[in-house]
């Protein structure tokens, strides 16, 4: 067995862990393969070719339409590729991308076409639909349960195998980065799916940049502390808002109230507007803020 290839459970030995490529961090990804079935492609071509070697994967479910989670698509031409109807279109058009980032036309998309062509990526065709609850039969025993997680995107599933009890929660990933970036993404909906997963009983958690989480109590602390990161970026964007000056998400752009610095610069700070974007329609939702004057005053 392959050492990035890790079993999570001596009673379920047809469960596993796979390491993505440089501990899974962008632009990789952690999976699990359950029987037969490989959530998420972005470990790597080098470490897929490899589990190719010992597995025969005959269904690939995607999480999310995420690049770090699909580059792999690829490499199983003869799989069946299913995933959630709302991440559909950017996994079937990876042009798609461009625009569901807000990253058309400018630097950034240069960087993602780089990305793109690095990895080989092409359009995948998605033979079925998942959907919140459904009940994936998986060889003679496992039973994988689909858990709808939107906020991250639109269409973005954690899954839970009934048995085992072992999740993976994709990249609602327990990290001290929440992300909500894309034109899909919805804050509050993210909100409310870190408090649908911890509902969830699970005793062990695979995660998609992160390594897995082992006990019930471990997880809820660390699905707290998630949530916890997203409150305290609410904090600080208010911090910068008045009863008088009126303020615009546009005017709060680079000034690092998400990101504390900036890695993939073009890329982050928008990625970090959009988030700024998705708080500022949290807050109207809540009545934190009214606009006024085509900008926005604290109520």
């Amino acid at each position: 067995m392959q050492d990035f290839i890790q079993t999570l459970s001596e009673e379920f030995e047809n469960i596993y862990f796979i390491e993505g490529e440089g501990k899974g961090n962008y632009p990789y990804s952690h999976s699990l393969l359950v029987g037969n079935t490989l959530i998420d492609t972005g470990v790597s071509g080098r470490r897929l070719r490899k589990i190719q070697k010992d597995f025969q994967i005959k269904t690939v479910v995607l999480s999310h339409w995420h690049e770090d989670h699909i580059s792999g698509n690829n490499l199983f031409p003869s799989a069946k590729f299913i995933c959630h109807e709302k991440d559909k279109i950017p996994i079937e058009d990876i042009t798609q991308m461009f625009p569901y980032y807000r990253v058309q036309g400018e630097k950034a998309g240069e960087e993602f076409k780089t990305l793109f062509d690095m990895f080989g990526m092409q359009n995948t065709k998605i033979s079925a639909f998942i959907a919140d609850n459904e009940i994936i039969e998986i060889g003679n025993s496992l039973k994988l349960k689909v858990i709808h997680s939107p906020g991250h995107t639109a269409g973005h599933c954690g899954f839970i195998e009934l048995n085992s009890k072992i999740a993976f929660f994709g990249d609602m990933d327990l990290t001290r980065f929440p992300y909500y970036a894309s034109i899909d993404s919805n804050l509050m909906e993210y909100e409310n799916s870190i408090d649908k997963l911890k509902d969830l009983g699970a005793e062990t958690v695979v995660l998609g940049h992160k390594n897995p989480v082992y006990g019930k109590n471990n997880i809820l602390s660390e699905l707290d502390n998630f949530k916890s990161v997203i409150f305290k970026r609410d904090e600080r964007i208010l911090s910068n808002l008045s009863e008088k000056k009126h303020i615009r998400p546009i005017d709060l752009k680079g000034k690092n109230l998400i990101y504390r610095r900036y890695t993939y610069e073009n890329f982050e700070i928008i990625s970090e507007l959009v988030m700024i974007e998705k708080h500022f329609e949290k807050f109207l939702k809540n009545g934190l803020i009214i606009m006024k004057n085509n900008g926005y005053i604290l109520s």
